[in-house]
């Protein structure tokens, strides 16, 4: 590939870096914690910025069918999350791929995971994100209404974000 057609590919690639969870409940707020400091990094980090000049940064708290709408039109998706496991170490960061998902049931027939999501939303034809990469951090407390990280989550933010943006970095260099 030429250098000029390497350029285009690059540009027309769009890249949505999506920080799921809901502040109301404690560490499962990080995700969108993780996008808030990142806008304030490269807004500071002049070198950053160039490796996000196509990257959309977003926070939310939606789930299910109503997250089509946010991830169509993008070719990679980038979702930082908490995820709840047997015994978690809080911050703890494992990186997963759409393959590496579960379609778990919800608690309702209503409820879609993000894997039945994705799914459906490439059976309807819909422009879905082809490239998913999820930044997975345990947390013990998702469920317990409170606004705030614990310390613990606290302490772990930069590693979430350095490897979120490490993430960002790959993408650009296997373009």
């Amino acid at each position: 590939m030429t250098r000029d057609l390497y350029f285009v590919y690059n540009i027309l690639m769009k890249t949505l870096v999506l920080g799921l969870g809901n502040e109301l409940y404690g560490d499962d707020g990080t995700g969108i914690h993780v996008i808030k400091e990142l806008r304030s990094k490269i807004e500071t980090e002049k070198k950053l910025s160039a490796y996000f000049h196509d990257v959309d940064l977003l926070e939310c708290s939606l789930t299910g069918f109503a997250l089509l709408d946010v991830i169509i039109g993008y070719d990679r998706l980038i979702i930082v999350d908490t995820i709840k496991r047997s015994d978690p170490k809080t911050g703890r960061i494992t990186i997963l791929e759409e393959k590496d998902l579960r379609y778990i049931p919800g608690p309702s027939p209503h409820y879609v995971s993000i894997p039945q999501t994705i799914e459906i939303g490439r059976q309807i034809h819909l422009k879905v994100p082809a490239e998913i990469k999820i930044v997975a951090i345990e947390a013990k407390n998702i469920y317990s209404l409170g606004e705030g990280l614990t310390k613990e989550m606290e302490k772990t933010l930069p590693a979430i974000i350095n490897k979120t943006i490490e993430l960002v970095k790959q993408n650009n260099n296997n373009d």
